[in-house]
């Protein structure tokens, strides 16, 4: 079988050996064309099949009339079908990427939001913790890490002999607001 009618008499007739004569003739060079195109083996087979039903429908079906080469009109609706297939997936890839983006920089930006409001109620219970603190201990706290003050400034203010003094106060201090943080909330 080597004529365009003997092809499209195939197609239209559904004969199995002419079909199998179309396969035999044309589908090696479909499927090394699709390889060699980022495409698979079963890619090429699917765009294959496709083709031939595009041929039967335009040719078959509505009679069109058609000159030419058979295996060119085939490998010209593959190659096609096949751009198209490469567009519109790297189109959609695109959208995937920029969708996942997305949803990935919404997902940080959650993440973040929710790490600001637990900081915020941790510092909130922090503070309440605080006033269970003696007033020397609120005192030397406030003056150290709030005001940033130096260890001498808190010496004279609070009338503590040495600045020795004063830290281990601080460490006495902080150790207990720890513990009473730790007692009330068990974070």
């Amino acid at each position: 079988m080597a004529s365009v009618t003997s092809y499209l008499k195939a197609l239209r007739e559904r004969d199995n050996r002419g079909i199998r004569e179309i396969y035999e003739a044309f589908a090696p060079s479909v499927r090394q064309w699709v390889r060699n195109n980022s495409g698979s083996d079963s890619d090429a087979q699917d765009l294959f099949q496709e083709a031939l039903m595009a041929i039967y429908d335009r040719y078959c079906l509505r009679g069109e009339p058609f000159e030419g080469s058979f295996g060119g009109l085939l490998m010209t609706i593959c190659k096609r079908r096949w751009y198209d297939r490469l567009s519109r997936k790297k189109k959609d890839d695109g959208v995937r990427n920029a969708e996942a983006g997305r949803y990935d920089n919404e997902a940080d930006e959650w993440e973040a939001a929710e790490a600001t409001l637990e900081q915020a109620a941790r510092q909130k219970r922090l503070e309440q913790v605080f006033q269970y603190l003696s007033e020397q201990c609120r005192r030397v706290l406030a003056l150290l890490i709030t005001e940033e003050l130096p260890a001498e400034e808190v010496a004279e203010q609070l009338g503590i002999s040495s600045t020795n003094t004063v830290y281990q106060n601080k460490h006495r201090c902080l150790t207990r607001w720890r513990q009473l943080y730790y007692e009330h909330y068990n974070d």
